[in-house]
Protein backbone atom coordinates (compact mmCIF):
# COMPACT_ATOMS: atom_id res chain seq x y z
CA UNK A 1 0.00 0.00 0.00
CA UNK A 2 3.14 2.36 -0.04
CA UNK A 3 2.48 5.72 -0.83
CA UNK A 4 -1.17 5.46 -1.02
CA UNK A 5 -2.93 7.68 1.55
CA UNK A 6 -6.87 9.14 2.89
CA UNK A 7 -8.33 11.82 4.55
CA UNK A 8 -12.23 11.28 5.53
CA UNK A 9 -13.24 14.92 4.03
CA UNK A 10 -16.82 13.99 5.04
CA UNK A 11 -18.31 11.24 7.40
CA UNK A 12 -18.12 7.90 5.45
CA UNK A 13 -16.39 9.78 1.97
CA UNK A 14 -12.77 9.79 1.67
CA UNK A 15 -10.26 10.85 -0.68
CA UNK A 16 -7.50 8.83 -1.99
CA UNK A 17 -3.97 10.27 -2.81
CA UNK A 18 -0.57 8.95 -3.97
CA UNK A 19 1.87 11.05 -1.77
CA UNK A 20 4.20 10.80 -4.96
CA UNK A 21 1.90 13.50 -6.68
CA UNK A 22 1.46 16.55 -4.32
CA UNK A 23 0.05 19.85 -5.17
CA UNK A 24 2.64 21.46 -2.86
CA UNK A 25 6.05 20.55 -1.28
CA UNK A 26 4.10 18.62 1.20
CA UNK A 27 3.37 14.76 0.19
CA UNK A 28 -0.04 15.31 1.90
CA UNK A 29 -0.77 18.57 1.14
CA UNK A 30 -4.81 19.35 0.47
CA UNK A 31 -4.33 22.70 -0.45
CA UNK A 32 -4.51 24.20 -3.98
CA UNK A 33 -1.41 23.92 -6.09
CA UNK A 34 -0.42 21.27 -8.88
CA UNK A 35 -2.85 19.13 -10.33
CA UNK A 36 -2.80 15.72 -8.99
CA UNK A 37 -4.93 12.43 -9.71
CA UNK A 38 -7.81 11.17 -6.79
CA UNK A 39 -9.98 8.70 -6.63
CA UNK A 40 -12.92 8.86 -3.88
CA UNK A 41 -14.38 5.99 -1.58
CA UNK A 42 -18.10 6.64 -0.73
CA UNK A 43 -19.08 4.03 2.33
CA UNK A 44 -22.59 2.90 2.41
CA UNK A 45 -24.25 0.38 4.93
CA UNK A 46 -24.37 -2.35 2.55
CA UNK A 47 -21.58 -1.32 0.48
CA UNK A 48 -19.20 0.70 -0.59
CA UNK A 49 -18.18 2.80 -3.82
CA UNK A 50 -14.63 4.07 -5.85
CA UNK A 51 -15.07 6.55 -8.07
CA UNK A 52 -12.37 6.34 -10.52
CA UNK A 53 -9.00 4.48 -10.77
CA UNK A 54 -6.98 7.85 -11.33
CA UNK A 55 -3.87 6.53 -8.62
CA UNK A 56 -1.47 4.56 -10.91
CA UNK A 57 -0.89 2.22 -7.97
CA UNK A 58 -1.89 -1.21 -8.32
CA UNK A 59 -2.54 -1.58 -4.59
CA UNK A 60 -5.62 0.83 -4.52
CA UNK A 61 -8.65 -1.65 -4.89
CA UNK A 62 -7.02 -3.80 -2.02
CA UNK A 63 -6.37 -0.27 0.14
CA UNK A 64 -10.13 0.72 -1.25
CA UNK A 65 -11.88 -2.57 0.10
CA UNK A 66 -9.35 -2.71 3.42
CA UNK A 67 -10.58 0.74 4.25
CA UNK A 68 -13.90 0.51 3.31
CA UNK A 69 -14.81 -3.04 5.20
CA UNK A 70 -17.16 -4.12 2.53
CA UNK A 71 -17.81 -4.67 -1.15
CA UNK A 72 -16.63 -1.99 -3.51
CA UNK A 73 -18.06 -1.34 -6.34
CA UNK A 74 -16.31 0.86 -9.14
CA UNK A 75 -17.70 3.86 -11.15
CA UNK A 76 -16.17 5.61 -13.47
CA UNK A 77 -16.73 9.20 -13.57
CA UNK A 78 -15.59 8.57 -17.46
CA UNK A 79 -12.81 6.34 -18.96
CA UNK A 80 -9.76 8.39 -20.27
CA UNK A 81 -6.72 6.95 -19.46
CA UNK A 82 -5.42 8.55 -16.57
CA UNK A 83 -9.02 7.34 -14.40
CA UNK A 84 -8.73 3.80 -15.50
CA UNK A 85 -5.59 2.22 -13.96
CA UNK A 86 -5.41 -1.21 -13.42
CA UNK A 87 -9.34 -1.52 -14.11
CA UNK A 88 -8.77 -4.88 -14.77
CA UNK A 89 -8.32 -5.92 -11.56
CA UNK A 90 -12.03 -5.42 -11.25
CA UNK A 91 -14.65 -7.95 -11.65
CA UNK A 92 -17.35 -5.31 -13.37
CA UNK A 93 -17.24 -1.72 -14.40
CA UNK A 94 -20.15 1.01 -14.04
CA UNK A 95 -20.11 4.07 -16.31
CA UNK A 96 -22.46 6.04 -18.71
CA UNK A 97 -22.62 4.18 -21.63
CA UNK A 98 -21.58 6.75 -24.51
CA UNK A 99 -18.10 6.17 -23.19
CA UNK A 100 -17.70 2.51 -23.66
CA UNK A 101 -15.92 3.19 -27.15
CA UNK A 102 -13.10 4.92 -25.44
CA UNK A 103 -12.53 1.10 -23.54
CA UNK A 104 -13.03 -1.10 -26.41
CA UNK A 105 -11.96 1.18 -29.19
CA UNK A 106 -9.33 3.44 -27.57
CA UNK A 107 -9.04 7.51 -28.53
CA UNK A 108 -6.10 9.34 -29.39
CA UNK A 109 -3.11 8.68 -26.07
CA UNK A 110 -5.31 6.12 -25.65
CA UNK A 111 -5.15 2.19 -26.32
CA UNK A 112 -8.20 -0.41 -26.00
CA UNK A 113 -8.25 -2.25 -23.17
CA UNK A 114 -7.62 -5.32 -23.54
CA UNK A 115 -9.86 -7.93 -21.11
CA UNK A 116 -12.09 -5.33 -20.43
CA UNK A 117 -14.18 -6.61 -17.39
CA UNK A 118 -18.02 -6.78 -17.81
CA UNK A 119 -19.33 -3.24 -18.17
CA UNK A 120 -22.20 -2.04 -16.42
CA UNK A 121 -24.55 1.31 -17.60
CA UNK A 122 -25.50 4.55 -15.27
CA UNK A 123 -27.66 7.06 -17.05
CA UNK A 124 -28.83 10.29 -16.12
CA UNK A 125 -30.88 10.12 -13.07
CA UNK A 126 -30.38 6.90 -11.84
CA UNK A 127 -29.74 6.80 -7.85
CA UNK A 128 -27.16 3.94 -6.64
CA UNK A 129 -28.07 2.88 -3.45
CA UNK A 130 -25.20 2.04 -0.91
CA UNK A 131 -27.42 0.82 2.14
CA UNK A 132 -28.86 4.42 4.43
CA UNK A 133 -26.56 6.38 1.62
CA UNK A 134 -27.94 7.23 -1.70
CA UNK A 135 -25.75 8.75 -4.77
CA UNK A 136 -27.42 10.56 -7.06
CA UNK A 137 -26.37 10.00 -11.40
CA UNK A 138 -25.78 13.72 -13.21
CA UNK A 139 -24.52 12.82 -16.92
CA UNK A 140 -23.33 16.17 -18.59
CA UNK A 141 -21.20 15.22 -21.48
CA UNK A 142 -18.41 17.66 -22.57
CA UNK A 143 -15.17 16.24 -21.09
CA UNK A 144 -16.17 13.33 -22.46
CA UNK A 145 -19.55 12.04 -24.28
CA UNK A 146 -20.24 9.87 -21.31
CA UNK A 147 -18.79 11.89 -18.24
CA UNK A 148 -20.94 11.56 -15.26
CA UNK A 149 -20.84 13.32 -11.49
CA UNK A 150 -22.02 11.68 -8.48
CA UNK A 151 -24.25 13.67 -5.88
CA UNK A 152 -24.00 12.54 -2.18
CA UNK A 153 -27.37 13.08 -0.62
CA UNK A 154 -25.91 12.60 2.47
CA UNK A 155 -23.07 15.00 2.89
CA UNK A 156 -24.78 17.34 -0.09
CA UNK A 157 -21.24 16.85 -1.71
CA UNK A 158 -20.93 16.77 -5.85
CA UNK A 159 -17.97 14.61 -6.87
CA UNK A 160 -17.29 16.42 -10.21
CA UNK A 161 -14.80 14.15 -11.82
CA UNK A 162 -13.11 16.80 -14.54
CA UNK A 163 -16.41 18.39 -15.73
CA UNK A 164 -16.91 20.71 -12.72
CA UNK A 165 -13.14 21.18 -11.42
CA UNK A 166 -10.07 23.52 -11.59
CA UNK A 167 -9.13 22.06 -14.68
CA UNK A 168 -11.35 21.94 -17.77
CA UNK A 169 -10.71 20.10 -21.25
CA UNK A 170 -13.20 20.14 -24.08
CA UNK A 171 -13.17 19.25 -27.39
CA UNK A 172 -11.87 16.27 -27.12
CA UNK A 173 -14.88 14.44 -28.30
CA UNK A 174 -18.36 15.26 -29.52
CA UNK A 175 -17.63 19.13 -29.38
CA UNK A 176 -20.67 20.54 -27.70
CA UNK A 177 -21.53 24.72 -27.79
CA UNK A 178 -19.82 26.71 -24.58
CA UNK A 179 -23.06 28.57 -24.51
CA UNK A 180 -24.98 24.62 -24.29
CA UNK A 181 -22.51 23.49 -20.93
CA UNK A 182 -22.92 27.35 -19.24
CA UNK A 183 -26.42 26.44 -19.27
CA UNK A 184 -26.08 22.84 -17.96
CA UNK A 185 -23.98 24.39 -15.06
CA UNK A 186 -27.36 26.46 -14.44
CA UNK A 187 -28.95 23.80 -13.97
CA UNK A 188 -26.16 22.09 -11.83
CA UNK A 189 -26.30 24.67 -9.80
CA UNK A 190 -29.98 24.40 -8.34
CA UNK A 191 -28.84 20.80 -7.17
CA UNK A 192 -28.51 20.38 -3.09
CA UNK A 193 -25.17 20.48 -2.39
CA UNK A 194 -22.52 22.91 -0.62
CA UNK A 195 -19.19 21.91 -2.09
CA UNK A 196 -17.43 19.95 -4.88
CA UNK A 197 -14.29 17.43 -4.91
CA UNK A 198 -12.74 16.66 -8.45
CA UNK A 199 -10.14 14.38 -9.84
CA UNK A 200 -7.17 16.39 -10.37
CA UNK A 201 -7.06 18.46 -7.19
CA UNK A 202 -7.34 17.53 -2.98
CA UNK A 203 -8.87 20.64 -1.96
CA UNK A 204 -12.57 21.06 -1.78
CA UNK A 205 -14.31 23.69 -3.96
CA UNK A 206 -17.41 26.05 -3.08
CA UNK A 207 -20.62 25.75 -5.10
CA UNK A 208 -19.67 29.09 -6.45
CA UNK A 209 -16.52 27.47 -8.04
CA UNK A 210 -19.21 26.89 -11.21
CA UNK A 211 -19.65 30.48 -11.59
CA UNK A 212 -16.10 30.65 -12.40
CA UNK A 213 -16.49 28.01 -15.20
CA UNK A 214 -19.27 30.16 -16.67
CA UNK A 215 -16.85 32.47 -16.70
CA UNK A 216 -14.18 30.79 -17.83
CA UNK A 217 -16.72 29.29 -21.14
CA UNK A 218 -17.71 33.03 -21.75
CA UNK A 219 -14.42 34.25 -21.95
CA UNK A 220 -11.58 31.66 -23.81
CA UNK A 221 -13.50 31.70 -27.20
CA UNK A 222 -12.33 35.46 -27.67
CA UNK A 223 -9.65 35.89 -25.08
CA UNK A 224 -7.98 32.59 -24.93
CA UNK A 225 -4.51 31.81 -26.68
CA UNK A 226 -4.46 29.17 -29.24
CA UNK A 227 -1.64 27.42 -29.63
CA UNK A 228 -1.01 24.52 -32.17
CA UNK A 229 0.05 20.77 -30.98
CA UNK A 230 2.31 19.96 -34.23
CA UNK A 231 0.08 17.01 -36.64
CA UNK A 232 -2.85 16.80 -33.79
CA UNK A 233 -5.00 19.77 -32.88
CA UNK A 234 -5.14 23.69 -32.36
CA UNK A 235 -6.34 24.52 -28.50
CA UNK A 236 -7.49 28.07 -26.90
CA UNK A 237 -5.88 28.11 -23.58
CA UNK A 238 -7.14 30.47 -20.77
CA UNK A 239 -7.05 30.76 -17.17
CA UNK A 240 -8.56 32.91 -14.22
CA UNK A 241 -6.36 33.38 -11.24
CA UNK A 242 -2.89 31.36 -10.00
CA UNK A 243 -2.60 27.52 -9.00
CA UNK A 244 -1.68 28.04 -5.82
CA UNK A 245 -5.61 30.30 -5.11
CA UNK A 246 -8.47 28.44 -4.54
CA UNK A 247 -10.17 30.75 -7.16
CA UNK A 248 -8.65 29.51 -10.03
CA UNK A 249 -9.67 27.70 -13.28
CA UNK A 250 -8.32 27.04 -16.50
CA UNK A 251 -9.43 25.56 -19.66
CA UNK A 252 -7.43 24.31 -22.92
CA UNK A 253 -10.81 23.75 -25.73
CA UNK A 254 -9.72 22.40 -29.25
CA UNK A 255 -10.39 24.25 -32.32
CA UNK A 256 -9.90 21.59 -34.72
Amino acid sequence: MENIFHAEVKPGLFILCDARHSPTEEAKSMAPGKPTGNSYLVVGEDKALLFDLALDNKNLKAYAENLAGKPVQLVLSHAHVDHIYHITQFPEVWLHPDDEKLLRKGAIFQKPVKNCPPLQYLHDGDAIDLGGRILDVIHLPGHTDGSILLLDRNTRTLLGGDTVARHLLHGMHTRIPPEEIIHQMEALKALPFDCIYCAHDRCALPKEHIDLIQEILHRYPSEGTVKKIPLLCKISAFSIGTLEELHYCDIAAVLS
